[in-house]
């Protein structure tokens, strides 16, 4: 029988698991204080070998707050915006006129 309670998650391996949980949840009062905090737990995800797990949970979940998988809420948001966003075709290019180019299309027709 499947006991969920004895299963190994992803989390049970992370090395932040022994470290102060306030550095993975940075509040600062400025902006260099902040990025020290970010820059301070950053490092410890850079050496986790469950890293992609943890950065995988937290864009499925949406989680809002804190520094998961190596990256902060911001980052998080980017990531899920451009993998959300449909493929871009480019447009055509259209001469106004009194565009500084118009007159070399002018000469090409």
């Amino acid at each position: 029988m499947h006991n969920e309670e004895n299963e190994e998650h992803w989390s049970d391996h992370a090395i932040c698991r022994g470290a102060d949980p306030d550095l993975f949840f940075p509040i600062g009062y400025s902006v260099p204080v902040l990025q020290a905090q970010e820059e301070a737990a950053k490092a410890i995800c850079a050496n986790c070998p469950v890293v992609s797990d943890c950065l995988s949970w937290a864009l499925k979940v949406g989680e809002p707050d804190g520094i998961w998988g190596g990256t902060t809420p911001e980052e998080r948001r980017y990531l899920r915006r451009t993998a959300e966003a449909p493929a871009r075709k480019r447009l055509p290019v259209i001469v106004v006129r009194g565009d500084a180019s118009e007159s070399e299309h002018a000469s090409a027709a």
